[in-house]
């Protein structure tokens, strides 16, 4: 917010999807043409001093859904940078177009931009690039219990279901949102709908711990001031309400074969 605010705030966000799999093969890539763009934006990002962030974390933890808002929330536009659709077997092509979609962003910037990228696997990216990103890589975990409180709220609103709970520990906010949206589809109750939900803190246990550990100490903490810290430790399920003045939404412990 205080880049959003602060003197000479951008014009436009740059929001770059997956960034690590835009320019996937800088360096190897045998035709040059992906070599030739990654340098094209790293000169042009250089030249223009254009400010940046990249967002990191497992899947579904709310990176794209925050890049994307952030335009809105400042009033701005943002532009979808989609570096793989301006891609051509040939070398001077894939430039041309990349350099037609790199004045647009001048034009609507005025040479006030901010890019802002979501990535999964940082380790990919080139540093060089990394580099470019001035305003530093944020991590975003699995939501905190607060936060999944703050998200069902959301989704109960929009998709009008009922208003006993799952279990939601571990759950990330797009799987909040499915759930809630298979049982308006469906016509069955949130309980019933949780069954369809394969959480990603289960299916991928062992790489969400991995990135975590790889995250600590590195990369600033999305949800809280200061640098992310991961510390291993083990939630006891139990039973959680969530108050309003409509009555209180209830989650209900895990049943014996969720345990």
């Amino acid at each position: 917010m205080a880049v959003l605010a602060g003197i000479e705030p951008p014009r436009v966000v740059v929001f770059i999807d997956e960034i690590e799999k835009a320019f996937a093969g800088t360096g190897t890539d045998l035709s040059g043409v992906k070599t030739e763009m990654t340098g094209t934006i790293l000169t042009y990002m250089q030249d223009r001093e254009a400010d940046g962030s990249v967002f990191i974390g497992p899947p579904g933890s709310a990176k794209s859904v925050t890049a994307r808002a952030t335009g809105g929330t400042a009033g701005i536009p943002t532009i979808a940078f989609d570096l793989a659709a301006m891609e051509s077997s040939l070398v001077g092509a894939s430039t041309e177009r990349l350099r037609t979609a790199l004045q647009i962003i001048d034009a609507v910037s005025q040479g006030r931009m901010l890019f802002v990228a979501t990535c999964n696997s940082i380790a990919s990216l080139p540093p060089e690039l990394r580099r470019r990103f001035t305003l530093g890589t944020f991590f975003f975990d699995l939501p905190t219990a607060d936060e999944r409180e703050t998200i069902w709220r959301i989704y109960l609103m929009k998709f009008n279901v009922s208003r006993e709970l799952p279990n939601d520990e571990g759950w990330t906010g797009a799987e909040i949102k499915e759930c809630c949206r298979k049982a308006h589809r469906l016509g069955i109750t949130l309980v019933q709908a949780s069954r369809y939900i394969l959480p990603i803190a289960r299916s991928a246990a062992e790489q969400i711990k991995a990135l975590r550990q790889m995250a600590t100490g590195k990369f600033i903490s999305a949800s809280m001031p200061g640098v992310y810290r991961y510390e291993e430790e083990t939630a006891a399920a139990g039973r959680r309400v969530i108050r309003e003045l409509s009555g209180p939404l209830t989650v209900m412990p895990p049943s014996k074969s969720e345990v």
